[in-house]
């Protein structure tokens, strides 16, 4: 059994995968529209690269901005984020990504700790 599959299974979930440490989707698992339309599919992996990589720049050039005085607090290193549109819910949680329908779901916070549990 795949380390995606129980995601998978999940009501709602239709899609979660790993980045890699280059910005690139390392791995995933579809199902649904996601597997029959890979355009698709590899816009909604690659917009949660896009995403977690923006933040992380924003993170750094805070993060030198403020180190220059007294504050050494620090917004790196990107640790999660989630966003919730029309029809649809993203979370990562470092590495790991789910894509899920809204209404399928009982909270965005539930994908967040089904990313946090099975984390290696």
């Amino acid at each position: 059994m795949g380390e995606f599959d129980e995601l998978i299974a999940r009501p709602g979930v239709f899609m979660a995968g790993r980045i890699g440490a280059d910005g690139s989707v390392a791995e995933h698992e579809s199902k649904g529209l996601y597997t029959e339309n890979l355009v698709a599919g590899g816009m909604a992996r690659w917009f949660c690269a896009a995403i977690t990589t923006m933040l992380g720049s924003m993170a750094f050039a805070i993060d030198s901005v403020n180190q220059g005085g007294l504050n050494q607090s620090s917004w790196l290193p990107v640790r999660s984020w989630s966003y919730t549109g029309g029809d649809y819910t993203i979370a990562v949680r470092g590495d790991r990504f789910v894509i899920a329908e809204r209404a399928k779901i009982e909270s965005i916070d539930e994908l967040s700790r089904l990313l946090s549990a099975e984390g290696p």
